[in-house]
Parts: structure tokens; sequence; C-alpha cells
């Protein structure tokens, strides 16, 4: 949509001077120069005409680069002196931020307040400032300068005193950002996310300097159609009027108040280049005393578009009835040639029944507006009081189809009073319509009561039946009877008291609802100390629906003898969902106290093993309950079954009875059996670019790697092969299947490896790890036949990846210059890296080693390194030039770098 166009440039104080001055003398430059604030409707406080343009609590100098930008959106000049910006935190919680001094606004001016922490490039553009920043989601407000009436608001939380409809985000990071009110400061909807736009990345303070843009807005609706009365199929013209020239696309809608069903006056033209006629046709059933729209906001786009040379008009009309609106210009009286009717009497307050209030309002709504509604009209049914009030509820000031009217005194005060209380029309009733005809007898349809209820409830606790007593153990239960339906949600095991002379301690109660609100399980589900239960309700604990207090709880036998003796049992079992067998940790298992126990002595060191399986970690989880608890093995040394058993006087009940020996249902053991070491299974054939073996005898030397210091149960990587010679993977073949990384378990733990990642950086190749159990200090040898992963022996690095795609461990090296050599660490798992190790592929790493695996019938695959070029490839191992390029053929010292320039070379 367009945009109102607002100059950034900064003008000479002189010319904005002169530019100030000609504006207010000619009412040309500032538009509205010769208009008058127009009053408020009635029974409405008269509010100055300003809102909040453009703000900020957060900018690139942190929380104190902060703006709050005022703008005058209305026709006429605004006095502002002495209004006040008042902020809120988060929480609510409100300060005033300032007082504006003496300042008249005229129609699009804008005043700006500035942090005084805020840039400096922001402070010298300040019409005022304040100390004390906003919080960055809290909200601001103009209020009048009594601190509490609010013209205009907005609100960046939930929590924040000030805000209108739905909340802004609060603004974060140090961008130049601000929320800005759209169509240059004129849209006002009374809903803070449908009014503002964030400008992201800029933003644009104003002060009272800046060039005056005055809004596109409604300054007058009327009709040209004469005042009078209008039935079935008349045609009314409606004209608004706008402050300037406006084009309009589309079908923009009006709607009227017409009674029971609204209707919309539909756009026709333009009467003239400012002015939008609106047609309305009388259809069946309409009426109305006083013609006029629903509301300050029955304006709509429908669609279309209302604009002009500043952009989008405001659609804000004059409130009905009001200065400016349709029903103050005309007196068109719209009639539906039928009597007016009662469509409802409804509870208004309080709203819901029963009740025991002293006042009751109603809702009366008829068919259409009608007049001469008073007191006389109406009386209760029911009771003694009498109708005190009659309040018309305002669609406008000249339509009124709804009234509440109240009704108080006579016996609605008294405590004793009971019974069904409603409203009817008097007999002597003179309500008419807008054309004077008189409403008829009758009670509406829809014709709601009160139910007044002055009695308070009434409870009893009793032993429930079949309640052992004495009782050796809990739980023990009681019955609660009220003697109506309560309020639920106000009754709490905290309403629940010892009897004086009760001598049982430290009771846990529980409370169950039978669903009716009336009836209740009353459970002691803990008991700490021996002797006599007699739960009590005291007075004004809880209230009925009607909101009475109950009075004191009464009984025939709520005394239970409380004994316990019994020592507590214990089950033993699996737990629901756990496999059996299974390779993985935890395994849990069930255990059931017939009570609860004191939990913070059970420990795992109450958990014996009966099973074959050795060096489990045992872990205790406490349902909350203090009698179901969840038992897991998170580690175990070896295979075999788990079987726990908790052995007699391991724990104590609450009253401190020492427990028997754990039992099961049959299913108390689960077999454990780790995963073992992966099978190497190939998974791609890699395309290659072989590379000349180098013929120099290499030399072990100590590399400055990084080397990081593992946590403990976290996984390695402990040596890599990059250049095989040998037939290392034992598959009959000397081949870069042979090369390998190896991975040590360096914890105290068992680590699962299922999920884990190998990549190499050069290459990009990856292979995901199958679950496999790594026991502390556990070597996994990962061959390249099996994981495709090919090291470049020009250099490359290896990195372990958790599931979560995070590095556990990483190692660069750089060009390898000899083969059947290894970058391994020295000691194994925690040491330095170091280059030279002789292949150990599955056990502890060596500088040096004697013998080889057993050579292969066939002959070694192609000596070169991977990083040689084809046609050397092909020279050296292409048949008939086989080995032409072996070191017996060539000088020492000559060998083959890759990677370490712009092309490869040989150096001699």
């Amino acid at each position: 949509m367009p945009r109102v166009l607002k100059s950034r440039l900064r003008w000479l104080p002189a010319l904005l001077v002169l530019a100030g001055l000609f504006g207010a003398a000619l009412g040309g430059g500032v538009p509205g120069g010769g208009e008058v604030v127009r009053a408020a409707p009635e029974g409405q406080s008269a509010l100055p005409g300003v809102v909040i343009s453009e703000f900020r609590f957060l900018g690139p100098e942190g929380g104190n680069d902060e703006f709050i930008e005022l703008n005058n959106p209305t026709g006429a000049a605004v006095d502002i002196s002495g209004l006040k910006i008042i902020g809120s935190n988060n929480l609510g919680s409100t300060s005033t931020r300032a007082t504006i001094g003496i300042v008249i606004l005229q129609p699009g001016q804008k005043y700006l307040l500035v942090n005084t922490g805020a840039s400096e490039s922001l402070k010298v553009l300040n019409d005022a400032t304040y100390a004390t920043g906003i919080t960055d989601d809290g909200g601001i407000a103009i209020t009048l300068a009594d601190g509490s009436t609010i013209i205009d608001a907005v609100g960046l939380s939930t929590g924040s005193f000030y805000k209108e409809g739905s909340i802004l985000p609060p603004l974060s990071g140090t961008a130049n950002q601000s929320y800005e009110r759209k169509d240059g400061g004129c849209t006002d909807t009374d809903n803070n996310s449908a009014d503002f736009i964030w400008n992201q990345t800029s933003s644009n303070p104003q002060n009272s300097s800046s060039i005056y843009v005055p809004c596109l807005r409604v300054t007058d609706v009327t009709s040209e159609t004469v005042d009078g009365t209008y039935t079935e199929g008349a045609s009314i013209a409606v004209t608004v009027k706008f402050s300037s020239n406006v084009n309009v696309t589309g079908a923009p809608t009006l709607l009227l108040e017409t009674g029971v069903t609204d209707r919309n006056a539909i756009y026709s033209g333009g009467s003239e280049p400012d002015t939008l006629t609106f047609n309305y046709v009388v259809m069946a059933g309409d009426a109305s005393g006083d013609l006029d729209y629903v509301a300050t906001n029955s304006l709509s786009l429908n669609g279309g578009t209302i604009t002009g040379a500043v952009g989008n008009a405001s659609l804000t009309l004059p409130s009905p009835g009001a200065d400016g609106s349709l029903g103050f210009h005309k007196a068109i009286v719209i009639d539906n040639q039928a009597p007016p009717s009662v469509i409802s009497f409804t509870r208004q307050t309080p709203s819901t029944t029963p009740t025991n209030a002293d006042a009751l309002t109603f809702r009366v709504t008829f068919s259409e507006h009608v007049t001469g509604v008073d007191t006389g009209d109406f009386v209760a049914a029911g009771t003694t009081a009498l109708p005190t009030t009659v309040t018309p509820v305002n669609i406008s000031l000249l339509y009124n189809s709804m009234y509440d009217v109240t009704i108080s005194g006579g016996d609605l005060p008294l405590p004793t009073f009971n019974g069904v209380v409603g409203l009817d029309l008097s007999g002597a009733q003179n309500i008419t319509d807008a054309v004077s005809v008189p409403l008829p007898a009758g009670e509406p349809a829809i014709d709601d009561v009160y139910t007044l209820d002055n009695i308070p409830p009434t409870v009893a606790i009793n032993q429930a039946a079949g309640q052992a007593d004495p009782a050796s153990g809990p739980p023990v239960y009681f019955t609660i009877v009220f003697s109506e339906p309560i309020d639920v949600s106000k009754f709490t095991t905290s309403d629940i008291t010892q009897s004086i002379g009760a001598t049982a301690t430290f009771i846990t109660w529980s409370i169950t609802d039978s669903g009716d609100h009336q009836h209740f399980t009353l459970s002691a589900t803990s008991v700490a100390g021996n002797g006599t239960l007699t739960p009590t309700i005291d007075a004004l604990k809880v209230t009925d629906l009607a909101g009475n207090n109950n009075s004191d709880s009464t009984s025939t036998d709520n005394t239970v003898v409380y004994n316990d003796n019994v020592a507590p049992m214990v089950t033993v079992n699996q737990a629901d969902g756990q496999p059996d067998p299974t390779s993985t940790f935890p395994i849990r298992f069930t255990v059931v106290f017939s009570e609860p126990i004191i939990a913070s002595i059970f420990t795992p060191s109450d958990i014996t093993q009966s099973g074959d399986a050795a060096g489990i970690t045992w872990s205790i989880t406490d349902s909350g309950d203090h009698q179901t608890f969840t038992l897991s093995a998170i580690s175990a040394a070896g295979t075999g079954t788990l079987k726990p058993f908790i052995a007699a006087n391991r724990v104590t009940d609450v009253i401190g009875i020492n427990n028997l020996a754990s039992t099961s249902a049959g299913d108390d053991e689960v077999t454990y059996v780790p995963v073992p070491t992966a099978t190497r299974t190939p998974t791609r054939t890699p395309t290659r670019t072989p590379t000349r073996t180098p013929t120099r005898t290499p030399t072990p030397t100590r590399t400055s790697s990084r080397t990081p210091t593992p946590l403990p149960g976290v996984p390695v990587i402990n040596e890599f092969l990059p250049h095989p010679r040998t037939d290392w993977n034992a598959d009959g073949a000397a081949n870069y299947g042979d090369e390998y990384i190896e991975i040590i378990n360096v914890g105290v733990l068992p680590a699962n490896l299922k999920n884990w990642v190998l990549e190499d950086t050069g290459g990009g190749d990856t292979y995901t790890l199958p679950e496999t159990i790594l026991q502390p200090r556990g070597i996994l040898v990962l061959y390249a036949s099996q994981t495709g992963i090919s090291l470049s022996d020009g250099g490359d690095g290896v990195r372990l990846l958790r599931p979560n795609g995070t590095i556990a461990d990483a190692v660069d090296y750089p060009v390898v210059e000899s083969a059947d050599r290894t970058w391994c660490r020295l000691p194994d798992g925690n040491g330095a890296w170091t280059f030279g190790c002789w292949p150990t592929p599955g056990r502890p790493n060596a500088r040096t080693g004697a013998g080889e695996p057993t050579p292969v019938s066939q002959p070694s695959a192609c000596p070169l390194a991977d990083t040689v070029p084809a046609a050397i490839l092909s020279a050296e191992c292409g048949s008939p030039g086989d080995s032409i390029f072996g070191a017996g053929w060539w000088r020492d010292g000559e060998f083959w770098l890759g990677s370490r320039w712009k092309w490869d070379v040989f150096i001699e």
C-alpha cells in the first residue's frame, strides 16, 4: 500500500519557524488550521487527539537507545500540555517517565521524547527527554495529568499494564529498528499488532520541527435525503466527506444501525473529489428512530482502497450521534410498519445462577429503537424487590434497543430468602417505537431468571463403608457429603484438619470427587505416627455455587484408630515395555511397596543382583508417591541376566517398620546381550585418484597436533592408516580397502556408537555407525572396505561426530610420505598424536613393531600414492610398464608431493 512520505531532512531552524508561522496563520500548509475540535459524545470524556506514532525500547547502542514519538492525527490543533508518558515493565509495574510541558500540536505534527542515554544522533532530535528507560518487553501509555486516564497505549508483553488488543513482540538485537504506526501515524484501531509495522533496519523519529503531514481523515457524514420517515424500498444516500481529495477502488461499505439486522450502504460514487456517496435501500424489518451508522469503525474497504496524496485514508468516523455524524446532522426515521417487541430478558450481573447477590441486573433487548423506557415499565417476579434503575446500553445517542434493568431491595438481601427471581413487563408500561407504535404486552421467548440461594451448605464426615477400625496401614477412607454441590475449585486437602484430641501425626490426605461435586472420598494415604484419625472441615473453607460459605462439619463416626504394625511388602518386576533380551541400557524394573516408605533411605545399595551379569550400576527414581519406584540398570560389565532383589530390613515405612524381602510376579529378570563389534560391510566403491608411493625411508616424528581431553564415556579417534601396502583387513588383497580408522572408549562406562558418524574432510566421505556397544578401553577398527572412507595421501582430516552432529573428536594431517605407517595416540586414547607408528589395528598403539600380516599370493596393488595424476598411474601400474617408477629406478630422495602448492611436483 502507499506509504506516507516522511522527510528525513533536517531543515534550518529559521525555515522551520517560518513554516510553522505560515501554517498556523493560513491553515493551508498545516491543514485543518480553521477547524475546531469536535465534541465527544455525551457520556464520554473529551480526550486529546494524540497517539503514539513511533517508538523503540532497544537500539544500536543498547537498552537506553530509545525514543517515543507522538502524533496529532486529527484535523484540529491539540493541546497536550501536562500529559504524562508512563512506562510499564512486563509484570505490570508502572512509573511516570515524562510530563509534557506547554505544547500544542498542529494536525500531523510530531513530538519526540528521547532517552538521555540514547545515541548522540538521536538525542539532538529531541523535543523533550526522559531519564528512566522502558523495559524491552514492557509498554507505554499517554495519559491525562491524573496519570490514570489512558489516551493511547502500546504493549510488548501480556504482562505489561499498558497495551491495546494484540501485543507486539519485543525488539531484539542492535539494529536501527522501531515500531511505527501505519499510514504515517494515522491508523488507530485500538489493536497494537494491527496498527503498527516493524521497521527492521531503519527508524524514522520525527520531532515538532519536521514537516507536518496531516492524516487523510473523515471530517463529516451526512445525507442529501430530506428528514422524514421512510419504509421498505426507500433509497437513502449517505455522504462521507474527507479532509482532502481521495481516490477509490472497489466497493467500500458503510454499516448502518437498522434494528435487529444492520444493513450496509454500498459505495456508488463521489459527488466531489473529497466526498463519497453510499446508497442504502430500506429492507423489510429495518427500523431506526434516527438513522446513523453502527460505530466509529463502520466504514469498511470491503477489498477496495481509499487513498489520497499522503497515502491510505483513515477510516475512523465521528462517534455515532456526535458532531459530524449522520445522526447529528439528519433526522431520518426508518419505520418497519410493525409494533416493537421484546426479544429477550437475559442475566447480566451476575452472569451465572444460583447466586446470593443483593442486586440483580437483567438486560432487556427490543426488536428496534424504543422510547419512554423507565423503571415503571418493569416489575420483579418472585420477590418483593423493585426495579431501581434502567440504563440504556448505548449503541448511539440516538438509537437504543437495549436497556439494563436492576432490581434490589425488598427481601433480596435477607439471609433467609431463597427462590426464583425474574423480570416482567409492567401492565402499565408505555414503551413505544420511534413512530409512536406502542409495545404490546407479553413475555419474550428468551426469559432468564435467577435462583437465589442464601443458605450455607452443611457438610458431614464419617468413616467410609467397609473401612477397618482399627486400621493397620494406609489408605484410610472417609466419606464427605455436602448438603448441595460446592465450588470444587476451592476445596483442597488444606481444608482438612485433625480434630482436637486426635493423635495420629504427619498425615497425607487425598480428596476424590464422585463427579456430582457433593459427595467426596477422603483418604489418608500416609500416616507417620500411630493414633486416632479424626478429620474435620472448619467453617468458611468452601462455598456453594451461589457463593455461600460452609458451616462446621458434623459427623456420627469420623474417627478411625490407626495402628500400623504390618511390615511393608515389596515386589520387583520388569517394567512395562522393557525388551527382554536387550542389548541397550537402561534396563528398567518397577519396584512397588505395599505402602509409602521413607524414600530418602532407599538407595541403590539396597539392591542385590541375583542374576549372573556382573558389574551392574543401578539408579532409583521415585514416582512421587514414595511407594512406586523405577529401578534402572544403567551399565553392566558383561553379558548375562539381571535379577534385582531387595532383602528384608533394607527400608522402613513412615512409621518405622522394616520391609519384608521382595517378591515377584515371575517376571523379575532381563537378559543382557551386548551387540558384537560391527561386521565389515562394504557400503560403496569409491572412485579414487591414485598417487605414487613415496620412496624415502620415514623417520617417526611427533607432530604438534591438538590433544583433546575426552570426557569419561566419550569415544575418541585412536589411530588411522591413510596409505597401506599390506593386507591388514585379511581379505586377500592389499589395496585402499586396508586403510582403517580406530576408535577407543577412554571412559569408565560402556558407550553406544549407534548413529555416530565418521567422516574425512578432504573427500567428504561419511559413515554412520550401527548400534555398537564399546566397552571401557575397548577398541573398534573400521576399514575402508567397510566404511567407504578414503583417506587422502595428500593431507586430509578425520572427524568423529556425535549423533546430534557436534564434533566429538577431530584431527588433521599433512602429506603422507611413507606407506604402512599410521597416525596414532601415544599412549592410547589420551596421548598426543604421533606419525610413523606401527599399524596395530585392534591392539594398543606402538611406535615400532615386528612382523606383518601373512603376505598374499596375488600381487599387491599399485604402490603409488592416491594423489598421483592418472597418466603417471597408467605408466607405473599398467602392463608392460609395471613398477617403472619403483625406488630402484630412481635416485634416493625423490618422492611425490600432492596438494601443497598449485601444481603437484616431483622434488629431488
